[in-house]
């Protein structure tokens, strides 16, 4: 879909809990010119700007960490997904401290305050990658798919052994943003206890609570009502459309996802950029000639 960029109406501020860290976030959107993309501000780190694109992707457990000259940002891709999914382009986002905040473990809040600040058209075309061959990352475990398609086409798939979560499927259309709104944005995290024990001995998730999680155990689910039914793979696919963000553009192509996670989405967008005849870069009169992510090797180990 050709369309302009657009930029914040209005600032936007949120605080709340690092799911990670435990510590008190606060993260400020502000409005961004014309292709400038969205760039996180670190104020902790001397104001070190980290643009939202793949080639800052670092390695982290169970999320998406950016990473530049040592200094990190945990855990965007519930904003990131928002952001690309209601159209903003371009902002500056300013944040206290290392992690974005969890809040209620949804995109829903980041969603609620980008329409509250509303949106406004920039006089730039906004780019987008368009897919024109099949491409498969990972194996018959685990496996993404892209292939030609209008618009960005998501289906995602998960099948857990067990019996309160089992085989889970969900198709979003992600250029309708009511689309998001309706079957994802409200999507919470979630973890099986001995997942969420191995990440606490391992320093992590000290700010997650059945306020900003849905916690599963062997007897069921723990202290809070399911949101939708199929609840995990929706959040599945939320986290993944906030990783494709990280293309830096839009996508028009057909995605479908079998128990993918994280790392899979990674190497999906490094696949995808290290091969150019699997796309092409559509920017209109005057734009770039390249996406502003940077190609990777295909299944780069990050």
């Amino acid at each position: 879909m050709v369309r302009l960029q657009r930029t914040l109406a209005s600032p936007i501020r949120l605080e709340g809990i690092g799911l990670h860290h435990g510590r008190t976030e606060r993260v400020e959107l502000e409005p961004a010119p014309p292709g400038s993309g969205v760039v996180f501000v670190l104020e902790g780190a001397g104001g070190l700007e980290i643009p939202a694109l793949e080639q800052f992707r670092s390695p982290m457990m169970h999320a998406t960490r950016l990473e530049r000259d040592g200094a990190t940002i945990d855990t965007p891709e519930h904003l990131m997904a928002a952001v690309y999914a209601l159209g903003l382009d371009n902002a500056r986002v300013r944040m206290s401290g290392s992690e974005l905040p969890i809040l209620d473990g949804s995109s829903l809040p980041f969603a609620r305050a980008i329409l509250a600040a509303g949106l406004v058209e920039q006089q730039a075309w906004y780019p987008r990658i368009v897919v024109t061959q099949k491409l498969v990352v990972g194996d018959e475990e685990r496996r993404i798919t892209i292939e030609p398609g209008e618009g960005l086409r998501v289906t995602t798939a998960i099948d857990f052994e067990h019996e309160h979560l089992g085989y889970q499927e969900v198709t979003v259309q992600l250029d309708q943003p009511d689309d998001f709104l309706v079957k994802l944005a409200a999507a919470r995290t979630f973890g099986m206890r001995r997942d969420v024990e191995k990440l606490q001995r391992a320093g992590l998730i000290r700010g997650g609570s059945l306020d900003n999680a849905i916690l599963v155990d062997d007897d069921g689910i723990k202290g809070v009502d399911l949101r939708y039914r199929d609840e995990f793979v929706r959040h599945k696919t939320l986290d993944l459309v906030g990783d494709l963000a990280l293309l830096g553009c839009g996508l028009a192509g057909r995605v479908v996802a079998w128990r993918a996670g994280h790392d899979l989405h990674g190497r999906l967008a490094d696949a995808l950029l290290a091969d150019r005849s699997n796309w092409i870069f559509e920017s209109g009169p005057g734009g770039p000639t390249e996406p502003p992510s940077w190609p990777a090797p295909p299944g780069r180990a990050r």
